[in-house]
């Protein structure tokens, strides 16, 4: 199957608050008329979002797009989707129902949302910086840890050199260990968890591969980084607990490691099969 790069409109949701006055406004008229979009040139875009077609110009680069026409293909690939919609967790007298479709629909978008923002540059990239590490910590805090979790064990499974730390302290000390060449991979959605961030840091200082896991957007994290992986979660500003944004994380984690996996079959799978049989043997028949 044909696989057609989304995410226009997520980055545009997500980043709009980041964004300068000249380009947002354009942003926002965008996400109200996706669809009237997707059929104009610059200049059509500017004259009826009031702004220039220099903002135009600035906007598709501060997204990051290859150009405008690869601004407006993937605009139109969110709409055949539809998958931008409003997520609502706390609202009192809920029925059993509408949370159950409530909770799937936050996931399914979520998920969605962050595999149109997966660039398989940014993949490659991070699977030949894990390959050929002597020595790779991840870092996650609260629900992030979760994830940071899985990532070390599923490097583990495979035979792969890696730790991992859920606060400041353990996490500085493996990174002053680090060197170059080796990998600090930080999960952190916001993008501006004080640990993380320090940690990751004194990973770059040593000369590591910093990888972030983070929500698309201009962030301390995202900034420092030397590849970013994005998150898009459809969550509200007050929640529970990191929902979607955990659970598109560990998405991205999977397709990371199954990318890995394929790279080095023979070894990867040995690793896997021999860590299998130990396993099986301590279970009761």
């Amino acid at each position: 199957m044909l696989y057609m790069p989304g995410g226009g409109l997520v980055r545009l949701e997500e980043s709009l608050d980041d964004l300068p006055e000249s380009e947002a406004k354009i942003a926002r008229y965008i996400l109200d008329h996706p669809a009237e979009f997707v059929n104009m040139t610059v200049q059509d875009l500017s004259q009826e979002s009031n702004g220039s077609p220099a903002a135009v110009v600035r906007l598709w680069k501060s997204l990051g797009f290859d150009g405008y026409h690869d601004f407006k293909l993937r605009v139109a690939s969110d709409l055949q989707s539809k998958s931008l919609t409003k997520y609502v967790e706390l609202s009192s007298g809920s029925s059993f129902g509408s949370i159950l479709h409530s909770v799937e629909d936050s996931n399914i978008h979520s998920i969605q949302n962050t595999l149109r923002l997966l660039r398989e540059p940014d993949v490659e990239a991070t699977v030949r910086a894990l390959h050929d590490a002597k020595r790779t910590v991840t870092m996650g805090v609260g629900a992030s840890g979760v994830v940071a979790d899985d990532i070390q064990q599923k490097l583990m499974r495979i035979g792969l050199p890696v730790n991992t730390a859920h606060d400041f302290h353990q996490g500085a000390m493996l990174a002053a260990q680090l060197r170059e060449g080796d990998v600090f991979l930080a999960v952190s959605y916001s993008g501006t968890t004080s640990d993380v961030f320090e940690v990751a840091e004194i990973a770059k200082n040593n000369g590591a591969i910093v990888i972030a896991l983070t929500r698309f957007g201009d962030t301390p994290l995202s900034r420092m980084a030397d590849i970013c992986l994005y998150i898009s979660a459809v969550e509200p500003k007050m929640r529970v607990a990191a929902t979607a944004s955990r659970i598109s994380a560990l998405v991205i984690v999977d397709t990371v490691f199954i990318y890995l996996a394929n790279q080095d079959k023979d070894k990867v799978y040995n690793a896997l099969e021999a860590t299998r049989q130990v396993i099986g043997k301590h279970k009761i028949d």
